[in-house]
């Protein structure tokens, strides 16, 4: 039974039992009991105005207080703990080393971040008579506002990462040098496409982690892309990992940095769910260097800081500060990346020699219906099957020859939408400059809607959307893309006079253009007084140049209208080339057509790759007749589309 002391004004003092409280208040013993250790949130108001007047009527002191103020020494001290990195299995035992080196004992509470819970436990400790306090407080709050409540001249250590007056003695871990190392690991593996997932900014702790992102992004010249940043709300870091991880890796990023290791965690799930490999495909740094990085496969790679040397140091300040009055002690504590197996390289760079390429051209998404026969007029029927399929002749030529490693410049619009930033990804992913690319707040990203019928045959409704207004404004705006490159690919599925922008700009600063006349009842010969290359395939040519001429003869046509080259795609065939030297028939590449609905993009793109290369013509038009041969042997359009890998198995 607690002991309760109440000073006498004539003879000294007398001792009285909670018993000898509740029977002057009236009330039970438990009553009194839970009043006297504040746990009377059941008690009602005037039942504590009661107890707490006889208390204050008799001047009754606690036992434990009247030790403390006897200067009895209780050898220990208090540690109020939240969240983050300091909360770690390893800073406490440093802390707790530090207090048994020293016969201290060490009164550990933890607070889960509640402010609740901070100020209920620092009251308890100071009834418990510690002789001081650490105090590492939420995040979001700061620690001197909670020291204030301590009782005055009791040694208090605050370890978080505000900034504090000299007189407070302050341990920090600099999490913002810690992002800033990891970024620059990556930078140093040339990646430049990075992302970060953190926690609520409102957070000190990690707001001071994304500015050491941006941080080491700017001192190497890479701008920073607001897509690439995923800030979370939840409490479930793993949560927040993979839903930060499925936005990021649509945004094409080839590396992700997390604001901890468990953040981490969740980036392995949606990387495996979309059969991303790490590191292969995907570098990864958590933070916090946890026994969970080399649990899990394979070993996370994190950023480490000396956690038990901290936490040792932090006790020793605040027993230097108890015996010494040593006050305003700053130490500042710093990280270090522990590289393990999530960490690579960029993926394979290419450094063949290459001239660049600008793509100007349409971005579609479309989608597939597999329909049994083609609907009539007013008739309604049900899909069998209905697929999404990245597309766009621009976008499918991009990607052609970013996956044969060429240095590619996009020029297109999509909406700002899911289809948008899928198509986007495409492009990012592999290795596509989509400087170029604007999202539409106005109108959708461009849709084909395509039905298929079980007999093949099919028909098509695009709707142009975000690619509408491709226009000359916005050509302009990245008219400095124009002195990059050597090539220029034009398509007919964008406005006429955005193309006859586009062509006096390749004239006017010596660019090579080169042009896919499709569709090709879009094709306006007053818009290309001249060209480098034009590529029809028979039927595009017939409707350019209607008539009864030959293939040949129709060819010469257009070698006559200041084309430099021309080439017209035969199908199984192969292809015709017409220029001032040569005339020449090339065979299809030898592969079973299962798909020919990117063939002519892949041809293109694989031609332009290897011209920019150095190869000559001849060259040019066998490596694209492969590339497009291996395009017709696979299903689907961008998908199909072949890597330098591929192309090299057959070469």
């Amino acid at each position: 039974m607690d002991k309760w002391y109440s000073p006498s004004e004539s003879s000294g003092s007398s001792t009285m039992t909670i018993k000898d409280i509740a029977r002057l208040a009236g009330v039970s013993i438990a009553t009194v009991s839970k009043v006297l250790n504040s746990k009377d949130q059941d008690i009602s108001e005037e039942t504590r105005a009661k107890i707490n007047k006889v208390i204050s009527d008799h001047n009754y002191i606690p036992y434990r207080k009247v030790v403390k103020r006897m200067g009895a020494k209780s050898d220990t001290i208090g540690l109020v703990i939240s969240s983050g990195e300091v909360a770690s299995r390893e800073w406490i035992r440093g802390a707790e080393a530090a207090a048994y080196q020293e016969e201290m004992s060490l009164i550990v509470c933890h607070t889960e971040g509640l402010e609740s819970k901070e100020k209920h436990y620092l009251r308890i400790l100071q009834d418990r008579n510690v002789e001081g306090i650490l105090l590492v407080p939420a995040p979001e709050r700061r620690g001197d506002t909670l020291a204030d409540q301590a009782e005055e001249e009791l040694p208090v250590v605050i370890v978080d990462h505000h900034t504090y007056e000299a007189d407070i003695s302050h341990i920090t871990l600099d999490v913002e040098q810690g992002i800033y190392l990891a970024v620059q690991c990556l930078i140093d593996g040339r990646h430049e496409r990075i992302g970060y997932i953190g926690g609520p900014l409102t957070n000190l702790s990690e707001l001071a982690k994304l500015e050491g992102y941006k941080k080491a992004l700017y001192e190497n010249h890479i701008n920073l892309d607001k897509n690439l940043v995923y800030e979370s709300a939840s409490s479930n870091q793993k949560s927040s990992g993979y839903e930060g991880a499925k936005h990021l890796l649509s945004m094409g990023a080839t590396a992700i940095v997390t604001s901890s290791d468990i953040i981490a965690c969740g980036v392995y799930t949606a990387a495996a769910e979309q059969s991303v490999l790490i590191p292969d495909a995907l570098s990864v740094i958590g933070f916090g260097d946890s026994d969970i990085c080399e649990l899990v496969i394979p070993s996370l790679s994190s950023v480490q800081y000396p956690l038990y040397e901290s936490g040792f140091a932090a006790v020793m300040t605040l027993l230097s500060q108890i015996r010494h009055q040593e006050r305003g002690k700053k130490l500042v504590f710093q990280p270090s990346v522990v590289v393990r197996d999530s960490v690579s390289d960029a993926p394979h760079i290419d450094l063949t020699p290459k001239e660049k390429i600008a793509i100007v051209g349409s971005l579609n998404m479309d989608i597939i219906m597999r329909v049994p026969h083609i609907p009539k007029v007013g008739e309604t029927i049900l899909a069998q099957d209905v697929k999404n399929a990245a597309g766009g002749k621009g976008a499918n030529q991009a990607v052609g020859a970013g996956k044969l490693g060429g240095k590619v410049y996009m020029i297109g619009r999509v909406g700002n939408d899911l289809y948008g930033r899928e198509l986007y990804n495409g492009l990012i992913k592999n290795g596509v400059d989509a400087s170029g690319v604007i999202f539409d707040e106005l109108l959708p990203t461009g849709n084909a809607y395509i039905h298929v019928s079980d007999k093949g045959e099919n028909n098509i409704v695009v709707n142009p959307g975000a690619n509408s207004r491709l226009n000359l404004e916005q050509v302009q705006n990245v008219e400095w893309i124009f002195d990059e490159v050597s090539f220029c690919l034009v398509q007919m599925e964008i406005p006429a006079d955005t193309i006859r922008y586009v062509a006096n700009i390749c004239k006017r600063k010596n660019v090579k253009l080169i042009i896919k006349p499709a569709p090709a009842h879009n094709f306006n010969f007053e818009n290309f007084e001249e060209g480098f290359l034009i590529v029809p395939n028979e039927t595009e040519l017939a409707l350019m140049l209607p008539g009864d001429q030959s293939i040949e003869e129709k060819a010469y046509r257009l070698l006559n209208m200041n084309y430099q080259n021309v080439i017209v795609t035969l199908g199984e065939r192969g292809c015709l080339l017409i220029n001032g030297d040569t005339k020449q028939y090339f065979a299809a590449a030898d592969f079973r057509a299962v798909d020919t609905t990117a063939a002519s993009d892949s041809f293109i793109s694989g031609l332009t790759v290897a011209l920019s290369e150095g190869k000559d013509m001849i060259e040019a038009i066998r490596y694209g007749s492969l590339a497009a041969g291996i395009t017709v042997s696979r299903e689907g359009a961008q998908p199909s589309l072949p890597d330098q890998d591929t192309i090299r198995i057959y070469m």
